[in-house]
């Protein structure tokens, strides 16, 4: 999920009051808190959450800034796995 969006919400319109009143209530409790080694309780609940949602056995999340670091560490984790499974030229 990439929770930032960017200009990619670009599709849902520009001032939207809705999503503006949305965007106030977040800021009052949290603006912002990079994931660099770090977490917060509205992040530990989201994790929470998705761990109760996924099928048995999946039990770890993993939350990142972007989309593109989170593209970034999938790949590594990838590559990562398949290095430990004896097969680190499997892409």
């Amino acid at each position: 999920v990439d929770g930032m969006a960017s200009w990619w919400c670009a599709i849902h319109g520009y001032n939207v009051p809705e999503l503006n009143a949305a965007a106030t209530r977040q800021l009052a409790q949290m603006s912002h808190v990079m994931f660099g080694g770090l977490t917060h309780r509205p992040a530990t609940q989201l994790a929470e959450l998705l761990v109760k949602a996924a099928p048995e056995g999946l039990t770890k999340v993993f939350l990142c800034d972007s989309g593109s670091v989170s593209v970034e560490v999938a790949i590594k984790m990838s590559l990562q796995y398949w290095a430990m499974k004896g097969q680190p030229s499997k892409t």
